[in-house]
């Protein structure tokens, strides 16, 4: 299923009563502003401030992000029985914009459910910039494509297609990450095909690098996450059973062995393969169960980095306006980030 009316990046209008109406994001809101706009919910905690009263902790989606504000003096239950208000659901909130701790807080003076039929869940869901059939079938031409091997075994390539093949639908709709980077709906397809993209680059400059493990391993390297996470279909995902106890890049390597024992594939490519996938986090303190012992497994590891950061500053620069400075250090980058205005 597709999403996103409105979702990726700056786009953040709404059609509202035969109208279009533009909105302003939470990275747009002004300190001493007022913020007047739809919001989807995303969750709601109850906590109790200092002096025993009650307070809420309020999730919301403006379309480009997500964003915590507060409401006082009220209880989750008050805010279900008396504004409609529980999680999922597409309110209408007034909030002021103030300064707290160096950056911005959101607090919601007015709540109730949006009665406008125009709007629609899909108008807060972020998703990529590429329609996800257009990167799925992309990518299945592009391993289509590959000559495979000339030893007469099955072409790795046939191994992938039918792997991705047989989960389509949870690649193309699966999120990437809880918090670090691709966290959105549709972000696994997205992230594995900007690096299966990345890779054909790669392979072009580096002769030693074996153009089918780095296709495979581009589209492969992150498909246990279809089964260490569960989307919801606004992208939000938490961890599953198995994500915890095995975590996805012993799943993926299990599944390509699974898929490998039904086919004449290499036998070599394939323990080749399960290696990049087992190493592409690079270093055991980041999460791989060895380090990159052949040149596509760094390479794989050096290109998963690389996109990881491309999309942190992307998303950095969707909360940031041309020429100032981010208010914090993004999650995964190492400095706060600058978005440059090339007009001056």
């Amino acid at each position: 299923m597709r999403y996103g009316a409105l979702v990726f990046l700056e786009l953040h209008t709404i059609l509202k009563r035969g109208t279009t109406m533009k909105y302003i994001l939470f990275s747009e809101a002004k300190i001493g502003g007022v913020l007047r706009r739809p919001v989807l919910i995303t969750g709601i905690t109850e906590a109790l401030s200092r002096n025993g009263k009650p307070f809420l902790k309020i999730t919301m989606k403006d379309g480009a992000g997500e964003q915590t504000a507060t409401m006082f003096d009220m209880t989750e239950e008050k805010l279900a029985s008396n504004k409609g208000i529980i999680k999922y659901c597409i309110a209408d909130a007034d909030m002021n914009v103030t300064e707290f701790q160096g950056g911005k807080s959101f607090i919601v003076n007015n709540i109730s459910v949006c009665r406008d039929p125009k709007v629609s869940m899909s108008d807060f869901v972020k998703s990529p910039p590429i329609d996800t059939e257009v990167m799925y079938n992309e990518i299945c031409a592009i391993l289509k494509g590959l000559s495979g091997d000339s030893s007469g075994y099955t072409p790795l390539s046939e191994l992938a297609l039918q792997i991705i093949n047989d989960k389509k639908k949870q690649y193309i709709t699966s999120s990437a990450a809880i918090a670090m980077h691709h966290n959105i709906l549709g972000g696994l397809i997205y992230h594995s095909y900007r690096m299966t993209k990345a890779a054909e680059a790669m392979c072009g400059v580096y002769n030693i690098l074996d153009r089918e493990l780095m296709i495979c391993g581009a589209v492969l390297h992150d498909i246990g996450k279809i089964w260490e996470y569960d989307t919801t279909e606004v992208g939000d995902s938490s961890f599953t059973a198995d994500g915890v106890l095995f975590g996805h890049l012993f799943i993926g390597a299990e599944l390509v062995q699974k898929y490998a024992d039904k086919m004449n594939c290499s036998p070599e490519k394939v323990r080749l393969l399960k290696h990049m996938i087992v190493s592409h986090h690079g270093k055991q303190e980041w999460g791989a169960a060895v380090t990159p012992a052949t040149p596509e497994a760094m390479a794989l590891h050096l290109i998963d980095c690389l996109d990881a950061r491309m999309y942190n500053y992307e998303d950095a620069y969707q909360q940031v306006q041309q020429g100032e400075i981010s208010e914090k250090r993004p999650i995964g980058l190492d400095n706060r980030v600058y978005h440059a205005d090339m007009s001056k």
